[in-house]
């Protein structure tokens, strides 16, 4: 009970610290903007504000990018929409309700098509149908100035303070996966396993290997074109761990089918084995998360931890014989990676399968 009491500390604490980190990073991103734009004396600051919080309220570096570009594009729609609108009141003399209404309509079919570009109707409606004090064509203008402020300060500070840490989040995902399919398998190695419940775990288990593909984006956002170099290990880990998760989906399988009714009393033996070597495994991915890249975890202690899987035997049926053996290689190589922070040559083909999309299927 203590133990869970811990851990469900740890996780509140993080978790609490993950909303002040946002909070603070959301203060600082409106307090930026708000000078920017007040030093560049625009008409309508109120929009860089707003643009800053939308914006610097995505979670993860890539939907900050994302979000950022289609301010930027729907601005940049909805302003040329506002221009031709003045244009047409200005020299062909239309009523304002008549102009709004023939550039609202493909501005709302883009808007339809596309949501994420529904700010260029917001654009449209702000540039035409609310003039500031300046020269009607100045509004179109200081709108984009306006958005374009409060996207780039949320850029600068979603880069530069309290960033997430993409390494972290990977590693301590791949902990979570590694006890994931650690439950997967106890459930598998039995001479009758539930299918429900190894399908229940599963599907926690591609849910978990779709946020380490997530969290490898991430991190290549924070390190482009490096991250091979400097943190081999992060952009390893969802090939390697997809590789387990075939294994013990194959294992779950050929036992449900019957493979493990002959082995008897070995069964028990495999889980607690298999419980072992994944939690160590999984612990050290813990321990690597709470650590800098540039002080990694010292290497020694690997070879005791690969002594402790045993070859399978031949008490073991073919088919038995054949997935555990699998699983074994894998674990081994899994291993060697962790414990060498991905420095090492082993494992380096699943470099190419680090985004490869999850399977749907069990």
């Amino acid at each position: 009970m203590a133990g869970l009491s811990f851990l469900s500390l740890k996780d509140s604490f993080l978790l609490a610290g993950g909303t002040w980190r946002q909070v603070v990073r959301m203060l600082v991103s409106l307090i930026g903007s708000g000078v920017v734009a007040h030093l560049v004396h625009l008409q309508e600051p109120v929009w860089a504000l707003i643009t800053s919080v939308v914006v610097i309220t995505q979670s993860r570096m890539t939907q900050t990018l994302s979000t950022g570009q289609d301010q930027v594009v729907g601005t940049l729609i909805g302003a040329s929409a506002g221009i031709s609108a003045i244009a047409m009141e200005q020299w062909l003399y239309w009523p304002t309700d008549v102009v709004f209404w023939v550039m609202l309509m493909p501005v709302a079919v883009l808007a339809a098509a596309r949501p994420k570009m529904r700010v260029a109707v917001i654009t449209l409606m702000v540039v035409l149908l609310f003039p500031g004090n300046g020269a009607p064509f100045a509004r179109p203008f200081d709108r984009i100035a306006s958005i374009m402020i409060g996207v780039v300060v949320s850029f600068v500070v979603s880069f530069f303070v309290l960033r997430n840490g993409a390494r972290r989040e990977v590693l301590r995902n791949s902990a979570v996966l590694l006890r994931r399919l650690s439950d997967l398998l106890q459930l598998a190695l039995h001479q009758h396993p539930d299918n429900d419940a190894v399908s229940a775990i599963d599907d926690a288990c591609r849910a978990l290997l779709q946020d380490l593909n997530d969290g490898v984006k991430e991190a290549e956002v924070e390190h482009p074109g490096s991250l091979a170099r400097h943190d081999p290990l992060v952009l390893r880990l969802p090939g390697l761990l997809r590789r387990l998760r075939a294994d013990a989906i194959f294992i779950a399988r050929a036992a449900v089918e019957g493979e493990a009714a002959s082995t008897g009393h070995p069964l028990r033996s495999e889980r607690e084995v298999l419980q072992h070597v994944l939690g160590l495994i999984a612990d050290r991915c813990d321990q690597a998360a709470s650590r800098s890249r540039r002080h990694p975890l010292p290497d020694d202690g690997v070879e005791d931890v690969l002594a402790q899987l045993p070859q399978p035997g031949t008490h073991w049926t073919p088919v038995m014989h054949f997935a555990l053996g699998l699983l074994h290689t894998d674990l081994t190589v899994v291993i060697r990676n962790v414990w060498a922070d991905g420095r090492t040559d082993e494992g380096a083909s699943s470099l190419g399968e680090a985004h490869a999309t999850v399977p749907t299927s069990t």
